[in-house]
C-alpha cells in the first residue's frame, strides 16, 4: 500500500486503461512537466518569430564562394611551380618515385590485391553513389555540373594526350612521362583528372561516409597507377592538382548550392535568444562578407550581421592578403571559422561597451543553422566625423584623441579609425559605429599603427597643424613621436590611402611628419619601421643570393676538401685569423679618431664587433652607420654631430681604400700610366650632374627641406670636423685606423692564399681583395654574402690561383674575417645593450 501516493509524497505513474471488454490498453508515458514547459516555450518562441516581418528579396540558390577563387588561385600556383619543380630537380623526381614504388610493393600481397579491387570497382560505383546523394539532397543541378566536370576533364586528358604524341609541348611532355618498350607512359591519369572534378564540384566535404569512402578510393587508384607504371609520378600529382582545378573551375564558374538561411531562420534564431523583433529588413546582402539587416525591437532599432559560410571567405581573404603582405605581428590573421569570428566580435563590442565608448552593444549572438550565425547590436546615435569636416571645434577634436586614449589605454586595436567609422554623440562623447576587425591585448607596434591611422583621419579633417597641437594637447609629444616611424601608407586603411591620393591631400603625410618633427628638433628623426614582408630590396636580396650562391656551390665540385685540409699550412691560416683581429682595432682607432671626444677604446672594439655581427641581417654599411652612430650618442654627442662623425670616419675610409687601391694596382702591373686621363664619358658626366643639382636647387621645397633641415645640422657637425683636423692627433688616428683595416683585410686574405700554397704577388691579391670588397658592398645581401666570395674566387683565378685553392683561400679568409667574430659580435652587442653603451 506504500505507493498510493497516501503518505503524501506526489507519484507519477503509468497506469493502463481498461475497456469495456476489460482489456487493458498500453499505458501513455509520463510527461515532464520540465520538459513540457520547454516545449511550450520553443513553441512560443516559433509562434513570435513567425509574427516579424522579414522583408529581403529571396535568396539566390547558387553562389559563388569567394573562398573557391583563391583555391583555385593557389591550386594553379602550386601546379605550375611542382611542374618547374620537377624539370629543376630531374634526379630528386627519379629518385622519390623509385622509393614510393619500392615501399609500395613492400605491402602485403593481400593489401595490394584489396587495393586493386577497391580502386576498380570504386571508379564504376562513385559517381553512381554520388549522384544518387545529389539527388536524394535534391540538387539536380549540382549533379549536372558534376558530371560535366568529369566529362570537360576527361576531354582534356585526351585533347592533351593527343597533343603530346603529336610532338607538341615536348618540354612539358618530358616532365610528365617517361620512355617505355612500347613508347612513353601516359602524359596524365584521365580517372584521377574526371574523379578528382566530380568530388569537387559534388562537395562531398564533411560528408559522414562519402568523404572517408571516397578518400580511400582516391588512395588506392594512386597506388595502382603507380605499381603498374602507366604514369609517372610526376603525372599522378600533376593529375590530382588538375582534376582539382577543373572542378574548382566549374564549382566557381556555375556556382555552389547556397547555404545561407533565409530571413524567417535568422529572425526565428534571434527571436530563440530572448531579442524581441517584430521587423528585419535586409540593408546589404554582401556587406564586406556579411548580411546586414535592420531590425525593429519595442526598445528601439538593432543592426543584425549574418555571417554566411558562402561569403565568410571573402573578409578572410582580404585579411590573409594584409597578412601576406606585411610582416607577423603587424597585422591580425583572419579567423578560420565562423565560431571563432563569431566570439571575437562579441568579445571586442563588449569591451568596448564595458570602456565607457559609445560603440555597437551586442544584444544578441547565436548560430543560424550549421553554416551561418547572427549578431544583433544597437548602434550609438551620432553625427560622423566625415559630416563635419572643417567644422570639428576644439572640444570635438578633444573627444576624439580620448577615444584614442581609452583605446591605447586598454590595448585594443581598432585598425579602422576612419572619418565614416567615429562619431560625435549628442552628449558630445566621440564613438565608433563598427566595432573593428581589430586585436584586444594588442602589441606596442600595434597599438602605435592605430594612433598613426587615428592622427591622419584627423589630419584628413582639419589639416596637419590642427591635428597634431591637438593630438599634443590630449596624448602629449613622446605618444605621438612614438607613432611616427609607422606614419606611412602601407599601415593605413584602403579607403585612408585612397583620401591621401587626392589632390587636396598630397603630400599630407609629409606635413604630419614635420610638425611631429618639430616637436623635437634636437633628436634625430626616427626611421619608419618596415612594415612589407616582401619589398624590391628583399627580391633583389634573394635573387642576388640564389644567383651568387648558385655560383659558389658550383665551385664546391672543383675543391678536393680532404687534401685541401691535409695540405693546408696552419700558420698561415692562424696569421690570416690575427689579420682579422686587427681589423677590429682599425676601424676603431679610425672611430676615435673621428671625434673631439675620449672613447673607451674597449667599448669602441666591442662596437665594432657588434658591427660584425649585425652584418647577419642587414648590409654592412647599414649596420656600420647605425651602431657606431648609436654608439656616438651615447657616448655624449648630438644626432647631428655622431651622424658627421661617423661619416667622417667613412670617408677617411674611402680615401684609405682609394689610395691603396692605386698603390697596389701599380705595384700589381695593372695601371697602364702614372698618369691620370679620366674617360670622356665622367668629363661629360660631371657638368651635367651639376645642372641637375642647380636645377633641383630651383624648385622650393627643396630649397626649404635644405635650408630648414641639412643647413642646420651641418652647421652643428661643422665645429666636430674642423676641430678634428686642427688636432694631429686625432688626425693621425683617424687616417691611421683606416688604413690598417683596409691593410689587415688585405693581409687576411694574403695569408689564407699562403696557407693553401699559392704564391701569388702580395699587390695582386690586394686588388682582388679591393674589387671584392666594390661588389661586396654592392650585393644587397647580409654581410654580401655570395657576391663577396664570387668576385674574390673569380678574382684570384684571373691571377694566376687555380680554382680549387682559389675558393679554399676565400673560404678560409670568410672563415676568419666574417663567421667567426660573429659569436663575439652576438655577445658585445647584448652587453652593451645590458650596460647601455648603444
Amino acid at each position: 500500500m506504500g505507493g498510493d501516493g497516501r503518505d503524501g509524497v506526489c507519484t507519477h505513474q503509468s497506469v493502463g486503461e481498461v475497456d469495456a471488454d476489460g482489456t487493458e490498453r498500453a499505458a501513455l508515458p509520463a510527461v515532464d512537466p520540465g520538459q513540457l514547459s520547454e516545449e511550450n516555450a520553443r513553441a512560443e518562441r516559433l509562434d513570435a518569430a513567425s509574427q516579424v516581418e522579414v522583408i529581403e528579396p529571396p535568396i539566390p540558390r547558387r553562389v559563388r564562394r569567394p573562398a573557391d577563387a583563391v583555391r583555385l588561385t593557389i591550386v594553379v600556383v602550386v601546379l605550375v611551380g611542382g611542374l618547374v619543380l620537377s624539370d629543376v630537380a630531374v634526379d630528386t623526381r627519379g629518385a622519390v618515385e623509385q622509393d614510393l614504388v619500392q615501399a609500395s610493393i613492400g605491402l602485403p600481397r593481400l593489401l595490394l590485391t584489396l587495393l586493386g579491387y577497391l580502386s576498380g570497382l570504386g571508379v564504376l560505383l562513385l559517381p553512381i553513389a554520388v549522384g544518387a546523394d545529389l539527388l536524394v539532397r535534391r540538387r539536380p543541378l549540382q549533379l549536372v555540373a558534376a558530371m560535366g566536370a568529369a566529362v570537360v576533364g576527361g576531354v582534356l586528358v585526351i585533347a592533351l594526350s593527343t597533343l603530346f604524341d603529336d610532338g607538341h609541348w615536348g618540354h612539358l611532355s618530358a616532365i610528365l612521362t617517361r620512355p617505355t618498350a612500347t613508347g612513353r607512359t601516359e602524359a596524365l591519369d584521365i580517372v584521377l583528372v574526371s574523379m578528382i572534378a566530380l568530388l569537387t564540384v559534388a562537395d562531398i566535404t564533411g560528408r559522414k561516409w562519402f568523404s572517408p569512402v571516397a578518400s580511400l578510393i582516391v588512395v588506392a587508384t594512386v597506388i595502382t597507377s603507380l605499381l603498374s607504371g602507366s604514369t609517372t609520378l610526376a603525372a599522378i600529382v600533376s593529375s590530382l592538382l588538375f582534376g582539382w582545378v577543373i572542378g574548382l573551375a566549374f564549382r566557381f564558374g556555375f556556382g555552389a548550392t547556397s547555404t545561407r538561411p533565409p530571413g524567417g531562420e535568422v529572425a526565428g534564431a534571434l527571436v530563440g535568444t530572448g531579442l524581441e523583433l517584430t521587423r528585419l529588413e535586409l540593408v546589404d546582402a554582401n556587406h564586406l562578407g556579411d548580411r546586414r539587416y535592420t531590425g525593429t525591437t519595442p526598445s528601439g532599432p538593432v543592426d543584425v550581421r549574418v555571417i554566411d559560410r558562402d561569403t565568410f571567405g571573402l573578409a578572410s581573404g582580404l585579411r590573409l592578403l594584409r597578412v601576406v603582405r606585411l610582416r607577423n605581428g603587424f597585422t591580425r590573421p583572419p579567423a578560420l571559422t565562423l565560431r571563432s569570428e563569431l566570439e571575437h566580435r562579441t568579445l571586442m563590442g563588449l569591451l568596448l561597451c564595458q570602456a565607457g565608448i559609445p560603440a555597437p552593444e551586442p544584444v544578441s549572438v547565436c548560430e543560424v543553422g550549421p553554416f551561418s550565425a547572427a549578431l544583433a547590436f544597437v548602434q550609438p546615435v551620432g553625427t560622423p566625423v566625415s559630416e563635419l569636416g572643417e567644422d570639428l571645434d576644439d572640444e570635438q577634436l578633444a573627444a576624439i584623441w580620448h577615444l584614442g586614449r581609452q583605446l591605447q589605454r586598454r590595448h585594443v586595436a581598432h585598425r579602422s579609425l576612419e572619418p565614416d567609422v567615429i562619431i560625435i554623440d549628442e552628449q558630445g562623447r566621440a564613438g565608433l559605429t563598427v566595432i573593428g576587425a581589430g586585436d584586444l591585448a594588442a602589441d606596442d607596434v600595434t597599438l602605435r599603427i592605430d594612433l598613426a591611422q587615428l592622427l591622419t583621419t584627423v589630419a584628413l579633417l582639419v589639416g596637419a597643424e590642427r591635428a597634431v597641437s591637438s593630438a599634443v594637447d590630449a596624448l602629449g609629444a613622446e605618444a605621438l613621436l612614438r607613432a611616427m616611424p609607422l606614419l606611412q601608407p602601407v599601415a593605413l586603411t584602403r579607403k585612408t590611402r585612397e583620401a591621401l591620393k587626392a589632390k587636396q591631400h598630397k603630400g599630407l603625410l609629409g606635413k604630419v611628419r614635420e610638425r611631429l618633427a618639430a616637436l623635437a628638433p634636437s633628436a634625430e628623426a626616427p626611421e619608419p619601421i618596415e612594415l612589407r614582408r616582401v619589398t624590391l630590396r628583399t627580391v633583389v636580396t634573394i635573387v642576388g643570393g640564389c644567383v651568387a650562391g648558385y655560383f659558389v656551390i658550383t665551385q664546391f665540385t672543383k675543391v678536393d676538401f680532404a687534401q685541401v685540409i691535409s695540405t693546408a699550412n696552419w700558420g698561415w691560416a692562424a696569421g690570416a685569423v690575427g689579420f682579422a683581429v686587427t681589423t677590429f682595432a682599425g676601424a676603431s682607432i679610425a672611430l676615435n679618431g673621428a671625434v673631439r671626444i675620449r672613447l673607451r677604446f674597449v667599448h669602441t672594439i666591442m662596437t665594432q664587433l657588434a658591427v660584425a655581427f649585425s652584418g647577419l641581417v642587414a648590409p654592412a654599411a647599414v649596420g656600420n652607420i647605425a651602431l657606431n652612430t648609436r654608439y656616438l650618442q651615447t657616448s655624449g654627442l648630438t644626432p647631428a654631430v655622431a651622424g658627421a662623425s661617423v661619416g667622417l670616419a667613412q670617408v677617411a675610409q674611402f680615401c684609405s681604400y682609394f689610395v691603396l687601391l692605386a698603390v697596389s694596382g701599380v705595384l700589381a702591373g695593372t695601371g697602364t700610366a702614372l698618369s691620370f686621363r679620366p674617360p670622356p664619358i665622367l668629363v661629360t658626366a660631371i657638368p651635367v650632374v651639376v645642372i641637375v643639382l642647380l636645377g633641383l636647387f630651383a624648385i622650393p621645397r627643396v630649397r626649404v627641406f635644405i635650408t630648414g633641415r641639412v643647413v642646420p645640422q651641418v652647421k652643428a657637425a661643422v665645429p666636430q670636423v674642423l676641430g678634428v683636423f686642427q688636432r694631429p692627433a686625432k688626425l693621425v688616428q683617424l687616417l691611421g685606423g683606416a688604413l690598417m683595416l683596409d691593410a689587415s683585410f688585405v693581409g687576411a686574405l694574403v695569408c689564407a692564399t699562403r696557407a693553401f700554397g699559392s704564391e701569388a704577388p702580395v699587390a695582386a691579391v690586394a686588388v682582388v681583395y679591393f674589387a671584392g670588397a666594390i661588389i661586396g658592398s654592392a650585393v644587397p645581401t647580409p654581410g654580401g654574402l655570395g657576391g663577396i666570395e664570387a668576385a674574390l674566387t673569380y678574382g684570384l683565378t684571373t691571377i694566376g690561383v687555380d680554382a680549387g685553392t682559389a675558393l679554399s683561400a676565400v673560404l678560409l679568409y670568410r672563415l676568419a674575417t666574417y663567421w667567426l667574430p660573429i659569436p663575439f659580435g652576438w655577445f658585445s652587442l647584448n652587453r652593451l645593450q645590458k650596460i647601455g653603451v648603444i
